[in-house]
């Protein structure tokens, strides 16, 4: 069985949304609570564990998680370079789970996916496919799969496009995901974001 390692990034600044969104209270599914907390549930109904990439300053929402109904569930990895980008992010949960046969990674301010996308994209991942990538409506989205052959080009990554030059480069590899609906590109980066119904 192949070790299918899933990155959550959760490192960002929220530069434009005014203040920290992770913990921005959002509505979805009948329930109203931080937005990285339902970002985080349709990871955990796939896998038991689940790397979580954050910020060693950001204690507000580092106490979040461990008090949260997720917190046995969540590796937290400290990110030390965080303010370099998305990449220096992903980098470090690359690193810290570089012997994984796979690396499954999605974005921490995407509330709206849907489970049934991850699920599909890391059994892929097991069954031989180099890189994931769902899609819906022809629009790609998160989370995007990259299988161990990847690591060099993983770790060296920088600045803040993450891994879309690596996806670009070789996008005759990707496997792509059928989504059921729009979450797999649905993210919050304003606080009007926050307050639309999406889904």
């Amino acid at each position: 069985m192949k070790t299918i390692s899933p990155l959550l990034l959760a490192a960002g600044q929220s530069t434009r949304f005014g203040s920290d969104k992770l913990l921005h209270p959002v509505s979805h599914k009948d329930a109203v609570k931080p937005l990285i907390l339902h970002s985080i549930a349709p990871w955990i109904d796939t896998f038991s564990m689940l790397n979580v990439i954050i910020r060693p300053d950001n204690d507000e929402l580092i106490q979040l998680l461990q008090n949260s109904e997720f917190s046995r569930q969540l590796n937290l990895i400290n990110s030390i370079h965080a303010e370099r980008g998305m990449s220096a992010s992903l980098v470090t949960g690359v690193v810290a789970s570089q012997h994984a046969d796979a690396w499954l990674i999605g974005l921490a301010d995407m509330p709206f996916l849907n489970k049934t996308v991850i699920a599909d994209s890391m059994s892929a991942l097991q069954t031989g496919a180099a890189m994931t990538q769902p899609a819906f409506a022809g629009r790609r989205g998160h989370p995007v799969g990259f299988s161990s052959e990847f690591l060099p080009q993983l770790l060296a990554l920088e600045g803040d496009k993450g891994a879309r030059d690596i996806l670009a480069a070789s996008a005759d590899r990707i496997s792509v995901i059928p989504s059921e609906d729009a979450g797999i590109y649905l993210d919050i980066d304003t606080k009007q974001d926050a307050v639309s119904e999406h889904l």
